[in-house]
């Protein structure tokens, strides 16, 4: 999946066809963007690779669910376009599959450009965990068990079994993933691998993370282009989660973690462009926390 990323775009698919040779596949861009360089950009370095470009930008899970469909073979990969396969990457996460035929979905270790692990699975989001998250008070717990237990990310160290994986990359059986309708659309960016992971497990399908797959995750490429929308619609999808996946009471629990978390963020930032007066990017962020404390208070009435 790719929005205007175009260097990053062709850096990923350098990757795959060097280790494409491990996995016998072919290779599929569903391309998100409004302009058409990275179009041009693939069919001039990579003529080989199908290209898919929806009519408009249609979200990750909706362009994932396109890509997937035009494939064949009892595996697909997702990958957004700002990540790299690592030498055996692809073929660990088939052959986990492989090896567990409980298991629908398998994600690998994502490590940031210069080699350093990125949070890469992580326990089924709450109200509670989102708070503790977002605001750092995880931190500040005293005891290493009870950090574990809210801590909402981790990596361990061999195979496991764990909730979901984030969805920069992640390899999923064809099979249980056309059974439960792929990625939910109505998710138009964030949680949409979250939803997926739990409705799967709902079906009896478990996620596994292979940490001896390792793949380069630039992180934020597309999102950085709009920082505060882009935060708005991660709390509008965990809204969507919540309501979807939760009662009632932990939909008013979150929207009252998420008004505190976004009057924090508030009050830093803009008190932050007060004090220093430099640039619109601290401005931007108050008034993206803002919305976000209107959108909790009003209950996400839009989504």
């Amino acid at each position: 999946m790719n929005y205007e990323t175009p260097h990053l775009l062709d850096e990923c698919l350098q990757s795959v066809n060097a280790h494409l040779s491990d996995v016998v596949g072919s290779v599929i861009v569903v391309d998100n963007s409004i302009t058409s360089t990275s179009i041009e950009l693939v069919r001039r370095q990579h003529p080989d690779v199908v290209v898919i470009r929806p009519l408009a930008n249609i979200g990750y899970g909706a362009a994932a669910n396109q890509g997937c469909r035009a494939g064949q073979g009892d595996y697909a990969l997702v990958l957004n376009a700002d990540t790299q396969l690592q030498a055996g990457a692809l073929e660990a996460l088939v052959d986990e599959l492989i090896r567990h035929p409980e298991a629908a979905v398998a994600g690998p270790q994502l490590v940031d450009p210069h080699g350093r692990d990125q949070p890469s699975c992580a326990r089924f989001p709450t109200p509670g965990r989102m708070l503790l998250h977002e605001t750092g008070l995880w931190k500040l717990l005293r005891t290493r068990r009870l950090r574990a237990r809210v801590q909402p990310f981790f990596n361990p160290a061999a195979p496991a079994r764990v909730p979901w994986v984030l969805g920069a990359a992640v390899a999923v059986r064809r099979r249980c993933f056309d059974a439960v309708g792929g990625f939910d659309p109505s998710y138009f960016m964030y949680f949409e691998e979250v939803d997926l992971c739990r409705r799967l497990s709902a079906a009896g399908a478990d996620t596994r993370f292979v940490p001896n797959a390792r793949v380069i995750h630039v992180g934020g490429a597309s999102t950085a282009l709009a920082r505060a929308p882009m935060q708005r619609d991660m709390f509008r999808s965990l809204a969507r989660y919540t309501r979807r996946h939760h009662n009632a009471a932990n939909l008013v629990a979150l929207r009252v973690a998420v008004t505190v978390v976004a009057l924090i963020r508030l009050v830093y930032d803009f008190g932050s462009y007060l004090a220093s007066r430099r640039g619109r990017g601290q401005r931007a962020d108050a008034n993206g926390w803002f919305a976000i404390m209107l959108d909790a208070a009003r209950g996400w009435p839009d989504d």
